[in-house]
């Protein structure tokens, strides 16, 4: 996901003409590079344009046996926006392999009576699995999408359908969101508090369910200045809709949407023109433990299961004093994710933030002192030992780390810092991995999937090159993979900061690299 920007107040503004900027690509300079020296001087070429002149460049471009082709400022630390990714991902795949599942349990404090009354509590307990959410639910082959909105969520259903076959009829007791499995504030370090609004920068827990975010569509009504509809998906009282919003006799569609640091009150303002497309935006909850725990006992209560009790969270602080042991409770239902191939689909092809960010958590809790406590006697921060597993894995991999700025999972946090060498040795190493060819199927590639589908068609670098973007406000990277007319395959590591003016021109140069790369028939 793309971090956009925002205004002080959040404002949402959407146009009707509005279009998408990455479908504008200037072409490539006339004529191929004949010999290597060519090509390097029109890769030069492209990053010298004037217009370029206050911006940032890194390059690096090797063979998969080391040599280089290019190199610009490869030592040089750059913001990698969601080139973040690739660092997250293949520590993640390296420790726990293609084929590793997570578990999302629903435990009874104690069983249930014939009578199908339960005198005490559920507690929904999450281990990090990122795919509690219609993703999957389809049979479309193109199923790595962004999350489509729905009404219910299927592994929500399925958890329901087993406490009631279960005979449960009643809980005296609460529904308790239990996130413990990881520690940590719910934000990613780093992260901008404008980001939280949005599904981008949605809040992060072991305990996630739609992405932590829910779809709002806003259907302008048939007269003139009363309040157009709301409809939210999932369906869920969790959610407060305050509707200030009002239906225009013509005019643009000026809809703005603001949900407070902390709450769960969205607020509509603005108006949208009677007879026009309907406005569709998804919005990030607070609290996404107590956010699937509330639509758990809704869709109890569309069973016929009472809970008489009221959601609550617990967290790891909580845990501290009343730790969590399974030994002493009943499992009522569960379900599993996807294997981790598909999870790492998700996160590169559609640089998914939340996912990765529970991918960086799941490494911490493999690490030693996982469970341990700091010197507050707090549980000390899963992301932060997630990040000292990643850094082991990077210096296996044979990568400086001690001039690296490691902050979150995802790349959202602008205190990442990383070189075009580290980034290109990380994809070389990769490349002999045991699991390379899991990790290269989870890249997206050139005119096909993910966030390069509408980049490089109908050139050399069309189903060819596959990789991981990059793209925050003056931030675009580019990283992975490419062969060429010989059959040699590159790696590359492109990545441009401080352009301020628009990212398609950042963009177009780097596609362009891509082309002359996928083009080349030259030795190397």
């Amino acid at each position: 996901m793309k971090k956009l920007n925002r205004t002080v107040a959040l404002l949402l503004i959407l146009s009707l003409s509005f279009a998408p900027a990455l479908a504008q690509q200037t072409s490539p300079a006339p004529g191929k590079p004949a010999t290597l020296a060519e090509l390097q001087a029109r890769i030069a070429a492209l990053l010298d344009q004037p217009k370029f002149a206050a911006a940032r460049w890194g390059a690096r471009i090797i063979t998969t046996d080391g040599k280089v082709i290019f190199e610009r400022d490869a030592d040089k630390a750059f913001m990698p926006a969601s080139n973040m990714k690739l660092y997250t991902t293949s520590a993640a795949l390296d420790a726990f392999g293609p084929d590793f599942k997570i578990k999302t349990s629903v435990y009874a404090t104690r069983p249930a009576a014939r009578s199908g009354i339960l005198k005490g509590d559920l507690i929904l307990y999450g281990r990090g699995d990122p795919n509690l959410s219609p993703r999957f639910d389809t049979d479309d082959p193109d199923r790595y999408d962004d999350l489509k909105p729905a009404d219910k969520i299927t592994a929500i259903e399925q958890l329901a359908d087993q406490i009631k076959a279960r005979g449960v009829k009643t809980v005296t007791g609460n529904l308790i969101g239990d996130d413990s499995f990881f520690a940590g504030e719910l934000l990613g370090p780093g992260w901008e508090w404008d980001d939280a609004q949005f599904d981008y920068g949605a809040e992060v827990s072991a305990l996630t369910v739609n992405d932590n975010f829910v779809s709002f569509t806003v259907t302008p009504a048939r007269r003139v200045g009363e309040p157009p509809s709301i409809k939210i998906q999932p369906q869920t009282g969790y959610v407060k809709i305050v509707n200030n919003a009002k239906t225009g006799a013509g005019g643009q569609r000026r809809i703005g949407v603001h949900r407070p640091q902390g709450s769960n009150t969205v607020e509509f303002f603005g108006s949208i023109p009677r007879g026009a497309k309907d406005f569709e935006v998804n919005i990030a909850i607070h609290d996404p433990a107590s956010f699937a725990a509330t639509l758990l006992k809704e869709a109890l209560a569309r069973r016929g299961v009472r809970v008489l009790g009221r959601v609550e969270r617990a967290d790891a602080v909580a845990r501290v004093a009343k730790p969590f042991d399974e030994s002493k409770l009943v499992e009522v239902a569960s379900v599993e994710s996807q294997p981790m191939a598909e999870i790492l689909k998700v996160i590169n092809k559609q640089s998914q933030n939340l996912h990765a960010e529970l991918m960086l958590r799941q490494l911490g809790t493999r690490h030693a002192d996982a469970r341990s406590l700091d010197d507050y006697g707090r549980p000390k921060s899963t992301a932060a030992l997630g990040n000292e597993i990643r850094r082991e894995f990077l210096q296996k991999a044979g990568i400086e780390v001690e001039p690296l700025s490691l902050r979150d999972g995802s790349g959202l946090a602008r205190q990442d810092l990383v070189t075009p060498r580290s980034t290109s040795r990380l994809l070389e190493f990769m490349h002999t991995h045991p699991h390379f060819k899991t990790w290269r199927e989870s890249l997206t590639v050139a005119g096909v999937d993910g966030t390069l589908e509408r980049r490089m068609r109908d050139t050399a670098a069309f189903n060819n090159m596959r990789g991981k973007t990059g793209s925050l406000s003056y931030v675009n990277t580019l990283s992975g993979y490419v062969t060429t007319r010989r059959g040699q395959t590159l790696i590359l590591s492109l990545m441009g900061n401080n352009y301020t003016g628009p990212g398609r021109d950042v963009t177009a140069v780097l596609d362009q690299i891509c082309v002359m790369l996928a083009e080349f028939e030259g030795e190397i």
